[in-house]
């Protein structure tokens, strides 16, 4: 095999792969014919995007302030998106979110549209603040991301950028870093969108828990009518959010936009997955798929509903997969093209059970 690594270091001629796909390859583990092109399970040259959590798919930035003397926090700063439209449409799933996203920017165009027609009239009160509900990998980074730059696109919001933060954002070493923090993300966040992730942690059972001293900022701050170039989405599982809004009531008006991200169907996870090795150029052989089909279908038939990661277990499967198929691939005595992008069934084994999530904060 090294032999092989060394000859083809020094070659670019493409010949020495084989390109027909109609010939039936094999590998050590299994003797079966891999798809041809005209019968390919992912033959749609159609551009694909993934509405899971996985921030690396994003131009990622890095925003800064001081707490205190010398403790520095960072946040994500996520760049709006290019084609906004584009990427709400092939979202997985999400019928209902892209109807309520559509119907929000339709009453902000159409205030548009009454002060060019009837400069008199009074516009239509939008509040841009949300609240989603939903688990992990359930697509919720991305729908901001969406929601931001179309906000932008529509000049509702000045830059349509997300800043990504949770509660170890707020919570310095001295008494009073909750409003400094507070006020320096909001300063980040202007004219786009400050998303906090698993906010319902920001108000836990213990009576000195500075935590808790963060939504009654914010909700001091947003009283001020003058901050309207800012969104404000609030994230987490749906039970804990709800009591987060119990125990605050000014939640309720000022976060009147839900959105609940269901998880994924089986048929849904397959798609994805569909869609993220063919980032890769991979393909399955067909007992392959079978197999991989059977191993979603009981992973999610038997998932617990704390640790269950959605389109995050098809990432982590996946790379599982990847690893095991370059371990085999780097054995084979002379590989060929096809086979370096055929995932078998010899490639597939299911991830290790996820251990149950302690629960925090309620």
């Amino acid at each position: 095999m090294e032999e092989f690594l060394k000859s083809i270091e020094t070659s670019t001629d493409t010949d020495d792969f084989d390109d027909n796909d109609d010939e039936e390859l094999y590998d050590n583990d299994e003797d079966e014919e891999l798809y041809n092109d005209d019968e390919e399970l992912y033959d749609d040259d159609d551009e694909y995007f993934e509405n899971d959590d996985d921030m690396n798919e994003y131009q990622v930035g890095t925003g800064q302030f001081t707490l205190g003397q010398d403790n520095k926090v960072k946040v994500e700063i996520l760049q709006p998106l290019t084609n906004p439209r584009e990427e709400l449409n092939n979202l997985v799933g999400c019928n209902d979110i892209r109807k309520r996203i559509d119907e929000l920017l339709d009453l902000n165009n159409y205030n548009v549209l009454m002060r060019a027609f009837c400069p008199d009239s009074k516009p239509h009160a939008t509040s841009l603040h949300s609240l989603f509900f939903g688990r992990p990998g359930t697509g919720k980074t991305t729908v901001c991301k969406i929601y931001g730059s179309l906000l932008h696109e529509a000049g509702v919001l000045s830059r349509g950028h997300v800043v990504c933060c949770n509660r170890g954002t707020f919570i310095g070493n001295n008494w009073g870093d909750e409003d400094k923090a507070v006020r320096s993300v909001l300063e980040l966040a202007k004219g786009g969108v400050l998303m906090i992730d698993e906010a319902y942690l920001l108000n836990s059972n213990h009576p000195n828990d500075p935590g808790k001293l963060v939504i009654p900022l914010l909700m001091d701050i947003l009283a001020n009518e003058d901050r309207r170039d800012l969104a404000i989405i609030l994230c987490g599982y749906k039970d804990e959010m709800l009591r987060l809004i119990d125990l605050n009531p000014g939640l309720d008006s000022r976060f009147p936009n839900r959105f609940e991200f269901p998880d994924f169907t089986v048929d849904d996870l397959l798609e994805i997955t569909r869609r993220r090795i063919r980032e890769y150029g991979y393909s399955f052989t067909r007992s392959a798929w079978q197999k991989y089909r059977q191993l979603i279908a009981k992973a999610y038939a038997e998932r617990d509903k704390n640790t269950w990661g959605n389109a995050r277990f098809v990432a982590n499967q996946l790379e599982l997969i990847y690893l095991r198929h370059a371990h085999r691939c780097l054995r084979l005595p002379f590989p060929q093209r096809q086979q370096l992008l055929s995932l078998t069934t010899a490639d597939i084994e299911p991830l290790a059970p996820t251990r149950p999530k302690p629960k925090i904060g309620f």
